[in-house]
């Protein structure tokens, strides 16, 4: 399964709120351990408190906080936030669509191993995942 960055970068920053819940993290701190652009990150948060899965503040002390439990948020709910349009299977997404849809058996059975991956992915939760950590490889 390919996911895009953005699905990668949202996991690893969840898993860093998780381990942080007493405190509100800043998007260039999760980038600093992710060593990932903090600009891209950015709009991966706000993909993610959009969604619910976490909240924000702003001004000086201001930051990011998970909205769940890590037990609440399972991997297919990220999953969902940033690869549904853009789906693994190209044919049925909603960006690159297909023309003959209703007629094509592979549509469907395309659409159904994307719905069965989605309940494996329901079945693990940020919680779940959260060890080993992840270290960051500045010295």
């Amino acid at each position: 399964m390919k996911t895009s960055k953005k699905t990668d970068y949202a996991v690893h920053a969840l898993i860093i709120l998780a381990r942080n819940k007493a405190k509100e993290i800043s998007v260039n701190e999760i980038a600093e351990i992710e060593n990932v652009s903090p600009s891209y990150l950015a709009k991966v948060m706000q993909a993610l408190s959009r969604n619910g899965l976490v909240i924000s503040s702003e001004g000086k002390a201001g930051g990011y906080q998970l909205n769940k439990r890590a037990s609440a948020i399972s991997l297919a709910d990220i999953v969902e936030v940033f690869e549904e349009k853009d789906n693994v299977f190209d044919c049925v997404d909603q960006i690159h669509g297909c023309t003959i849809r209703g007629r094509c058996k592979i549509h469907r059975a395309f659409t159904e191993a994307y719905q069965k991956m989605l309940e494996e992915l329901r079945k693990t939760t940020i919680e779940d995942i959260m060890s080993p950590e992840i270290i960051s490889n500045k010295n």
